[in-house]
């Protein structure tokens, strides 16, 4: 099911030659980069005879209000109301299901502010997502200039609850936008702070999936390791009984025949070749006691700087995770605060010290933000780095004790390869007799 977007902006005299070139397209938008200039022939405007210039057309309709006092220069004289939904929505409509969702769309909003008071319902479809900016004359009923009492809380969420029902029953399937709960304020963002806050949150939303990621090949080499380690354990255990098979055929053989005046030479020469085996088998066995502690020193090693690591990164993750939040909430607060803004911008020389002091703060906190990005980058290409290296030092040692248990077996072949000692052929006893 897919959301219906619905918001609101107001905007005094000097705002709308600006607001006309950005809804005709008469000079590129360096503001804006979603808008491709190739599509925007495809841009049409729902009303008609829309009038080519609405500075004329928003006095105009002023004029035949016949009012008793001058119009403030500081006073709302146009809104605008944009209409849009998410990109699946408009992806499972044509093209003539997406011009009848706009046209019945402008038509309940004709039937809120007055036909009359109507200047432009233009449709774009050059941006990300096709949407409606629905301009008109803040006209009440009873024939005031006054934006304020069109649109209050009240009418804001009439409009937000009663456009998507109306569109229900015209056959598209769409909900309310924003669930809000009774007597809240919350309001939308104009465009430029919405896709400014979009874009922040798409990059930290970026930064969560690439440190998922990371913490996904963490935990694949992690179990590369736990099972290099039962591979390392197991060519341990088989070295171990090849050395039992030595020492308990070393043993078999230490049985030597009982030396006498004839052959003492070979029985001599079987004991020492017997003793000099025996002492290399000893050796051995001594040397891959002392390999294999060492080897599951450095794998205990590895182990716990790799739980270190992902310590790190989940620390990491809950920090982004903290940050999303926040930014999330600073949302939600700057849509609180701009819905009582517009009284207080009805004083004298408030507006402009408020617009110039908005757009300090946004400039420092867009500073901010890039620095703090960027140090996330550098962080995170540093961390790179040092994983690489030790990855590559891990490589090269197990290279190097793969060679060592290669030369120790072929060590271990050769001895077992040794023939035995064969039996002590005795002279035979001569005939003749001592005297």
């Amino acid at each position: 099911m897919s959301y219906l977007v619905l918001h609101m902006d107001k905007f005094k005299r000097d705002a709308i030659r600006g607001i006309e070139s950005h809804n005709k397209r008469k000079r590129h938008s360096h503001t804006n980069p979603d808008i491709d200039y190739e599509r925007s022939t495809a841009n049409y405007d729902l009303v008609a005879n829309a009038p080519h210039d609405y500075a004329t057309a928003v006095q105009d309709r002023i004029d035949h209000l016949l009012l008793t006092k001058a119009v403030r220069k500081d006073a709302v004289q146009l809104c605008g109301l944009v209409v849009s939904s998410d990109k699946e929505f408009f992806q499972r409509l044509t093209a003539c299901e997406t011009r009848r969702f706009f046209e019945e769309s402008m038509k309940f909003l004709t039937s809120f502010v007055g036909k009359e008071n109507v200047i432009s319902a233009m449709v774009h479809m050059d941006e990300t997502t096709p949407h409606m900016h629905f301009f008109h004359v803040p006209v009440t009923a009873d024939g005031r200039l006054s934006a304020k009492a069109i649109y209050t809380r009240q009418t804001l969420k009439k409009l937000q609850t009663e456009l998507p029902q109306y569109l229900q029953q015209c056959g598209f399937s769409i909900e309310r936008g924003v669930e809000q709960t009774p007597g809240s304020a919350k309001k939308h963002l104009d465009t430029r702070e919405f896709k400014q806050q979009r874009e922040a949150l798409t990059r930290l939303q970026d930064v969560f999936l690439a440190q998922e990621e990371r913490n996904a090949v963490l935990q694949a080499k992690a179990r590369e390791l736990l099972r290099e380690q039962r591979e390392y354990e197991e060519h341990l255990a088989n070295l171990h009984r090849q050395a039992k098979e030595v020492e308990v055929m070393l043993s078999d053989t230490l049985i030597l025949p009982q030396a006498n005046i004839f052959n003492y030479k070979n029985v001599l020469e079987k004991a020492e070749r017997l003793i000099a085996t025996q002492k290399q088998s000893l050796c051995m066995q001594k040397y891959l006691e002392e390999e294999n502690a060492r080897l599951h020193k450095e794998i205990a090693d590895l182990v716990k700087k790799y739980e270190t690591m992902l310590h790190s990164h989940n620390t990491e993750k809950a920090k982004l995770k903290n940050e999303l939040g926040w930014l999330r909430l600073e949302m939600d607060s700057k849509q609180q605060m701009r819905s009582d803004q517009d009284d207080f911008l009805l004083l004298p020389d408030v507006a402009s010290r408020l617009e110039v002091f908005i757009q300090q703060r946004k400039a420092e906190r867009m500073h901010q933000i890039a620095l703090e990005a960027e140090a996330k980058r550098q962080e995170e290409a540093k961390l790179l780095r040092r994983n690489r290296e030790i990855e590559a030092q891990r490589l090269q040692e197990l290279d190097r004790r793969r060679e060592e248990i290669q030369n120790q077996e072929w060590d271990f072949a050769s001895v077992q390869s040794e023939e035995r000692p064969q039996s002590v052929e005795y002279p035979q006893r001569s005939s003749f007799r001592l005297r």
